[in-house]
């Protein structure tokens, strides 16, 4: 039992992880003249719109280490990532094939 509650935790932080990311890549071209716009007409500063687009692919660059250091609930690896290329719309685990969204481990085979 002990086990479920913490895949259904790892999966909680997952999802929020990754809803964080997804708002900032799509909320990217909008939300950046939304910003630079609430900054030059509302607080009367000229903030150019390179320095905002450079906050925003920070906080991009952010939400994706975070997402990429997501940890597999079953092998404790990264979730997303292998040594070389890291694919956020990934289904299972890139080490041990957990699919995302699983409740519990299947039993382990005994190898002889």
């Amino acid at each position: 039992m002990p086990t479920s509650l913490s895949f259904e935790a790892a999966w909680r932080d997952l999802n929020r992880r990754s809803t964080i990311l997804w708002l900032l890549l799509f909320g990217c071209i909008p939300g950046m003249f939304l910003f630079a716009y609430l900054l030059n007409d509302l607080l009367l500063q000229n903030a150019p719109v390179l320095v905002v687009a450079l906050a925003w692919m920070a906080a991009i660059a952010w939400a994706g280490s975070r997402m990429a250091s997501f940890v597999c609930p079953r092998c404790s690896r990264a979730f997303y990532e292998n040594w070389y290329f890291f694919k956020p719309l990934r289904r299972s685990c890139a080490h041990c094939s957990l699919p995302r969204w699983a409740e519990d481990t299947p039993p382990r085979q005994a190898t002889n």
